[in-house]
């Protein structure tokens, strides 16, 4: 899978189980999700569900920060290391 497939995945995620996501119609790929506004503590905890399920990987908690986490193409990026074992 793909960079840009994973990203794909991650917004069609966001867009169906998220209202404010849904609401801004383009969620922005390199910025923050908690700075618009889209994700909460709960919303990461759940978003960490969807991913460790839908990609068969375990994401540490140590690996939820702004740095590895905090934007679509990060994830993308841990979800691509973590399926390349």
């Amino acid at each position: 899978m793909t960079h840009p497939d994973i990203v794909n995945v991650l917004v069609e995620y966001l867009n169906e189980t998220n209202p404010v996501a849904k609401e801004l119609g383009v969620i922005p790929r390199d910025q923050p999700l908690h700075e618009v506004g889209i994700l909460d503590s709960y919303g990461v905890i759940e978003m960490v569900a969807f991913i460790e399920e839908r990609f068969s990987i375990r994401i540490l908690d140590s690996e939820i920060t702004e740095e590895r986490f905090g934007g679509l193409n990060k994830m993308a990026s841990l979800i691509e290391e973590k399926l390349a074992g």
